[in-house]
């Protein structure tokens, strides 16, 4: 995947990518032109972990855990 079709996959910019790159988050590599090729099941992954920190975070609260007025 390019780095355009991974910000697209997960809903961030390709700066983030580039930053998921370079902390190891996602796998890559550099081709023949210098751009990267992303591991689409490094990405696939990656988009998993975050749904289900998404999903227990909202697991996580409850009524007495909103501002107040809500």
């Amino acid at each position: 995947m390019t780095i355009a079709e991974v910000a697209d996959f997960l809903f961030v910019s390709r700066s983030h990518v580039r930053r998921l790159l370079e902390s190891g988050d996602l796998l890559g590599a550099r081709g023949d032109d210098g751009e990267y090729i992303v591991d689409e099941e490094s990405v696939r992954t990656y988009r998993l972990e975050m749904d289900e920190r998404a999903r227990r975070y909202l697991d996580s609260q409850t009524e007495a855990d909103e501002p107040p007025g809500l």
